[in-house]
């Protein structure tokens, strides 16, 4: 089992970025998900993300090894600010660890004071258990219209923690 201890959730940089790619290669080669990526779209998809909104991208490093992140924007609209769409990932060999949890937990405390969001919607694959199952045990419900999950942010903040 690979150690988590020493787990520390930071703000991606511009140098992080192709080693994130990599990571997020490694958890999307399920031929299940008929996905295709190689490390120049993977880096190209997150730093279009870490372009869009830098101050809600995390990095996870254990012990200096960047082993996943989460990257997330705002979009303004009637209600308030929403989250919108996101990229969480955690290479395959520390999924498990309570890592994608802690990224997410974090990037919302960040939001909550940044942009007061009042729900997260996002994407996810359909048909597969996983991550789906993970995100309804947070608070998440699909919306049957767009296959769309979604979240209430002061919900999704007390059941993390």
């Amino acid at each position: 089992m690979v150690s988590t201890k020493h787990l520390i959730c930071r703000p991606i940089t511009n140098d992080d970025l192709q080693q994130l790619a990599v990571v997020y290669m490694r958890v999307f080669e399920d031929p299940e998900l008929n996905e295709h990526w190689t490390e120049e779209s993977a880096h190209a998809l997150l730093a279009d993300w870490y372009k869009r909104q830098p101050d809600l991208a995390l990095a996870a490093a254990c012990d200096d090894r960047l082993v996943g992140g989460f990257v997330v924007g705002i979009r303004p609209w009637w209600d308030g600010n929403h989250l919108v769409d996101g990229e969480l990932f955690v290479d395959p060999e520390y999924q498990g660890r309570g890592i994608g949890r802690e990224l997410v937990r974090q990037t919302l405390k960040t939001a909550v004071q940044r942009y007061s969001p009042v729900v997260w919607e996002s994407y996810t694959f359909h048909g597969q258990e996983f991550p789906l199952s993970w995100y309804k045990r947070l608070g998440f419900r699909e919306i049957q219209e767009w296959v769309m999950i979604r979240a209430d942010v002061a919900e999704l903040i007390t059941r993390l923690g």
